[in-house]
């Protein structure tokens, strides 16, 4: 039997949100399933359709938040994508991509996966720096990509355009159809996903997720972070060793890395009290422990949500009768994706 490396301790908080959170996924899910079923036959649905479930749609909300920014319009069609989006960017700058250790649901199955892996295997495998590096520089890759092709290439014309097409209108069924009847290349692609965040932990959060990639560009100006007091520190190296994403926590001053999710494994494991711990810069503020610090970024993010819904940027302006007409037709070439080589919205009639 491979020798097991003992799993890093997780903070109880941590685990707590993050179960929460999947099952309100989950939850979701089945309320946006039992929603579309009917639609999809031609009849309207008795249960109403769950606005958050636009959190899946973060390109869509990237082109909101550029027609934002640029009219100080909201997008009516999926207003909740957009203010989750804000609320994510938000928390991930106050806790330095928080949303992928706290929130995140493909992060808490990647993180399970990869504990589960070491179970199995004993350890998990890590890529040499030579092949590392070049790996992790995939998702700002992806992200430079969306990036150009939403802030460079399309026009403010474009982005309303793509914002109210047909396609926009019924992303969120379209999303769900991705899902609900994957086809072959979809099954393969998540089976290996699967499969590769059982051998390398954070598969792929640490290697293909754009979204991951901007969070931790926004965390670098982040002015809480994991602090080391060399004073107390006992070069034990747990910090280190617990960190899932490989930072040398017990060489840092103060840890300022793309790929430091403010997770916090590492406070939990240090043996000396107060060793380690968010800190603002300079450390005069009061130190925050785990679950004050996990406490205080969800609060940030459900104030925002919140405060959008209060200001009637929650539900979409997309009526029951449209969805009636939209639905059941989703299949035709009305709704497919825009093409590559432009931006090429396909035209209702009438």
């Amino acid at each position: 039997m491979a020798f097991m490396e003992p799993l890093p301790r997780v903070p109880a908080s941590r685990r707590l949100l993050q179960g929460a959170a999947f099952f309100l996924v989950l939850l979701v899910g089945g309320q946006f399933t039992l929603w579309v079923l009917p639609y999809l036959e031609g009849r309207p649905s008795s249960v109403p359709r769950p606005p958050s479930v636009e959190a899946f749609l973060p390109i869509n909300s990237f082109l909101a938040l550029r027609h934002l920014l640029a009219t100080g319009e909201v997008d009516p069609v999926h207003p909740a994508g957009l203010a989750i989006f804000l609320g994510i960017l938000a928390m991930s700058f106050f806790l330095p991509r928080s949303f992928c250790s706290h929130l995140c649901p493909a992060g808490f199955l990647s993180e399970l996966l990869g504990r589960t892996g070491r179970r199995l295997l004993g350890r998990n495998l890590v890529f040499p720096a030579l092949l590392d590096v070049p790996l992790r520089s995939i998702k700002f890759l992806l992200l430079a990509f969306f990036t150009w092709a939403i802030w460079w290439q399309m026009s403010l014309q474009d982005v309303a355009a793509f914002l109210d097409s047909p396609y926009a209108r019924v992303a969120d069924v379209k999303m769900w159809l991705f899902f609900a009847r994957p086809s072959n290349l979809t099954l393969l692609v998540l089976a290996f996903l699967v499969l590769a965040s059982l051998f390398v932990r954070d598969f792929w959060c640490r290697y293909l997720c754009p979204y991951g990639a901007l969070l931790g560009i926004l965390g670098l100006v982040s002015p809480w972070k994991v602090t080391r007091k060399k004073e107390t520190c006992t070069d034990c190296r747990a910090c280190t060793e617990a960190c899932p994403a490989r930072i040398q926590v017990h060489e840092k001053d103060r840890v300022t890395s793309l790929e430091c999710t403010a997770c916090q494994d590492c406070i939990v494991s240090c043996p000396v009290e107060g060793c380690l711990a968010l800190s603002l810069p300079g450390g005069k503020a009061p130190l925050l422990r785990p679950a004050l610090g996990v406490l205080l970024a969800l609060a940030l993010y459900a104030g925002v949500t919140a405060g959008a819904a209060l200001l009637g940027g929650w539900k979409t302006s997309i009526t029951e009768r449209e969805y009636l007409e939209r639905i059941p037709r989703i299949q035709s070439p009305l709704y497919s994706h825009p093409g590559a080589g432009g931006l090429r919205i396909p035209k209702e009639k009438g």
